[in-house]
């Protein structure tokens, strides 16, 4: 293992955590487009977490408050994004383990209510109240909500909700 080698690797990790935080995988990644051997790769990813730099369980946790609050998207959207940066199902888990059904709802409330006028919703009736209830459940299926929380969210928006 030779030790510019190292020092090139270790500097492209660096700089691709500069930016923003990163997963494992994430770096992995990276350091295998770069042409770095799996040696040379685990050695930095090691150095890196040794150092308190690289946490997927610290990554996820955070990637959830943030994507959850500023994006207000769903536990299944965050899941998968998570899945996409190669965090384990377990660490996912916990990670989504202190989202309550209650904000969830309330995300989703949140979502909605800048797509629709909850007032102009409640006047529409027939195919226009169809359509828009289509392209607003969509919108929040897409964003991650399950389909009982978007069912919530119409029985909050709706006095009589019984056509959905």
């Amino acid at each position: 293992m030779s030790s510019d080698v190292l020092e090139s690797a270790r500097k492209v990790a660096m700089r691709y955590l500069e930016t923003t935080a990163r997963s494992r995988a994430e770096i992995e990644r990276r350091l295998g487009r770069g042409g770095f051997s799996e040696d040379i790769i685990a050695a930095v990813v090691a150095e890196i977490e040794a150092r308190g730099w690289l946490n997927d369980t610290e990554f996820a946790r955070a990637w959830v408050e943030d994507r959850a609050d500023r994006k207000q998207y769903g536990k299944t959207r965050l899941t998968l994004e998570l899945r996409r940066k190669g965090i384990a199902s377990d660490t996912i888990d916990e990670s989504l383990a202190g989202v309550s059904q209650e904000d969830e709802l309330a995300r989703a409330m949140g979502a909605a209510t800048k797509k629709i006028d909850p007032e102009s919703f409640q006047t529409l009736s027939g195919t226009d109240l169809q359509a828009e209830k289509r392209r607003l459940s969509g919108f929040l299926l897409r964003r991650g909500f399950s389909w009982s929380t978007v069912k919530q969210v119409f029985q909050r928006l709706m006095v009589n909700e019984e056509e959905f």
